[in-house]
């Protein structure tokens, strides 16, 4: 039974990806003369950094709100603009490495979508499925984007903003932070076939090699201080504790936890911690918490993205697998923090970040 369900259920995809196929056509790759032709390139310089700003005109997006972006003009998919996240062997656990344009997904199911129509220019956002629910790459790889743009065009004359997500609470404050109003957002989710009178797309901020392992332990400097310069003087101006334990009691993620957590946070709250779960507060009162402490400590997640807003020589402890990279430290260092990454025993391990971990008590005494 479940394996008749499987078939007909592809049976049914196929049928839905040949009448689109047929509605909008044979997608094929756009020849180097073609490209030259529909799409526009100016580049920016931001700290030696050389980025690339796309502009398309009459052009359609096909997104999966995942792994690929499709821009196609004509029928012809444009190669640098579009891009298709993949598995590689040096980071075999997400598919955050660009393909090759071949291996876009517009060119194997066409655009199984319904066409919506979008009556002025589109700066598209995307970045790959962690963006949608995961603010450290919210915070790092979406927004500063805006920064690049704005090289060329200016941020009020862009008439709407596409999205990866704007279903959590922290993606429409952060939009508002930035005076973007929320009538001009399109979600992705929604809005995963489209076609705009202009399209502008940018080179993502930080990964540079096409190597995320690299390029995510190398963010650029300017983007800490884009982030810090447009967010830290709105943090809000409540009272919280300098000391600070991130529990990740709400998170997403239900495959990354303490296994002896009661005798850990014993030790914690003996030690005077605050214990905060960062998806009960607003930004403002996030980077208020981070601004405010002189000590953090608590399990790899997204939350510690906002060490940002930390000041130097902030206490960072980090519990993390052994296979977890150097993200956060360098992080940490680029912004003159003291930082401690504690590695634990994984009980569980569900990829290079995940687990059920067992923290060491003797390694904490001396730090917290």
């Amino acid at each position: 039974m479940i394996s008749l369900k499987k078939n007909l259920k592809k049976t049914y995809k196929f049928i839905i990806q040949c009448l689109f196929k047929f509605i909008y056509g044979q997608i094929k790759i756009a020849s180097s003369k073609e490209t030259n032709k529909l799409l526009l390139i100016e580049n920016t310089i931001i700290e030696e950094i050389n980025y690339n700003i796309f502009k398309t005109k009459n052009s359609r997006l096909y997104t999966t709100s995942v792994h690929d972006q499709s821009v196609i003009v004509n029928n012809k998919l444009i190669p640098g603009p579009s891009f298709q996240l993949r598995v590689k062997s040096d980071d075999k656990f997400f598919a955050r490495n660009n393909g090759t344009i071949d291996e876009n997904i517009a060119l194997k199911i066409g655009t199984p979508r319904i066409l919506k129509k979008i009556k002025g220019s589109v700066f598209s956002l995307l970045s790959g499925g962690a963006a949608k629910n995961n603010y450290f790459h919210w915070l790092f790889e979406i927004l500063p984007r805006l920064e690049i743009i704005k090289k060329i065009k200016k941020i009020k004359d862009i008439d709407f903003f596409l999205l990866p997500s704007t279903k959590l609470k922290y993606h429409n404050e952060s939009m508002e932070m930035l005076n973007i109003n929320s009538n001009k957002l399109l979600d992705s989710t929604f809005n995963k076939h489209i076609f705009c009178d202009e399209l502008f797309i940018v080179d993502h901020p930080f990964r540079l090699t096409n190597n995320s392992t690299y390029d995510n332990q190398n963010i650029p400097n300017w983007i800490f201080n884009w982030i810090r310069k447009k967010f830290l003087d709105q943090r809000s101006s409540n009272v919280f504790s300098e000391k600070i334990f991130i529990d990740r009691a709400k998170s997403i993620s239900v495959n990354r936890d303490i296994v002896n957590k009661d005798e850990v946070y014993r030790m914690f709250k003996k030690n005077d911690y605050q214990f905060i779960k960062l998806e009960e507060y607003e930004i403002k009162d996030q980077i208020r918490i981070f601004f405010s402490a002189k000590k953090i400590a608590g399990l790899h997640g997204a939350g510690f993205a906002n060490i940002c807003f930390c000041k130097p020589n902030t206490k960072i402890i980090e519990f993390k697998t052994s296979q977890t990279g150097m993200d956060l430290g360098n992080i940490a260092l680029k912004n003159n923090l003291d930082y401690k990454g504690i590695v634990c025993e994984a009980i569980d391990s569900y990829g290079s970040q995940q687990g059920k971990l067992v923290v060491s008590l003797e390694s904490l005494k001396n730090e917290i």
